[in-house]
């Protein structure tokens, strides 16, 4: 990854992933969370298979793939005049599921050896670091649900998409050449996946538990077309107005036209959600599930963060929603 990237950062990353490099005892850690699912069994053996012609050394374990890059430095004894050589390497660490991490560790110098002759031994790590992730997604399953999630996310055309995931890799190996006609739509990877996304009928009696005291249906005139992105401040300018299934619910409330803003941690203003299903693709733990609206007019089902307890505050969801009407508030 390139010291572009390293400024860029990839868009759809939260705000507090993880990324750039970190102290532990002594070692630098370095991770970048990148929230497209890779779970599959072919997909992930597709990616060893991809990285094979790069050269790297390979292994396996579970749901996670290590991919070695090596390499010798060499230098002269100041006093002997000897020549010296030293065998180093670095390790990113893929983990696959349903976000993927990339995650390596810069051991100290002394992890091999005494090369105390070794130069800018910290920088060379990362950079080859950064090259092996360049190489991983530039040239694998995980570049092209990049490139999906660009024209998805950023409304981009499949050439902007390819040209962008470029910009930000330019330090990967033998990189794959990707042709714009060769992407799928960006529509077809935008629809929700029925099975994954069971609605909700509305409005729905309380769950076992729950409590509701807010109506989904009534007579209320209050159409009018919100556009992103939601207010952060709406907790100090707005009243909560009654529950959903034991989700906050903020007001004005004129049914079925005006729904507010829905959660507390987990916030969506319902008003300006388009219901294109980026943040319930996005979420790691499956927060979220649809809940009809019928005769709201941006869109007649919501994201509905009907599991906001379990919300790991990852920001996946607020990084890709088209219309920015999701925020997550963080617990203190």
């Amino acid at each position: 990854m390139s010291a572009l990237l390293k400024d860029r950062v990839w868009t759809m990353l939260s705000e507090t992933a993880k990324r750039g490099v970190y102290p532990l005892h002594g070692n630098k850690l370095g991770i970048y969370r990148i929230p497209i699912e890779i779970t599959d069994k072919a997909e992930i053996a597709g990616i060893q298979n991809d990285l094979r012609s790069s050269g790297f050394a390979m292994g396996t374990h579970a749901d996670r793939i290590y991919v070695t890059h090596k390499w010798t430095e060499k230098g002269v004894d100041s006093v002997t005049g000897e020549d010296l050589s030293v065998d180093m390497n670095i390790t990113v660490e893929i983990v696959t599921g349903e976000v993927v991490d990339l995650i390596y560790q810069i051991r100290q110098l002394e992890y091999f050896g005494d090369p105390y002759w070794v130069r800018n031994y910290r920088q060379t790590a990362d950079r080859n670091a950064k090259m092996i992730i360049d190489t991983i997604v530039r040239n694998t399953k995980i570049g092209d649900k990049m490139i999906a999630q660009y024209q998805k996310a950023e409304k981009l055309t499949a050439e902007q998409a390819i040209k962008k995931l470029d910009e930000l890799t330019p330090l990967a190996k033998n990189p794959k050449a990707r042709s714009a006609l060769a992407q799928p739509p960006a529509a077809a990877s935008a629809a929700p996946k029925p099975a994954a996304t069971p609605a909700m009928a509305a409005p729905a009696a309380p769950a076992a538990g729950g409590n509701t005291t807010i109506s989904l249906s009534g007579t209320g005139t209050s159409y009018s077309k919100v556009d992103g992105p939601i207010d952060v401040k709406f907790k100090e300018k707005r009243q909560q107005v009654g529950k959903f299934q034991d989700i906050a619910v903020w007001g004005p409330l004129d049914a079925p036209g005006q729904l507010g803003i829905w959660g507390t941690n987990v916030c969506i203003d319902f008003d300006i959600c388009v219901a294109d299903g980026a943040c319930i693709e996005a979420c790691p733990v499956n927060v979220y599930e649809w809940l009809e609206t019928p005769g709201h007019p941006a869109s007649d089902k919501k994201a509905f963060m009907v599991r906001e307890k379990d919300c790991i505050f990852c920001i996946a969801c607020e990084s890709v929603c088209p219309p920015q009407a999701v925020k997550i508030f963080t617990k203190g």
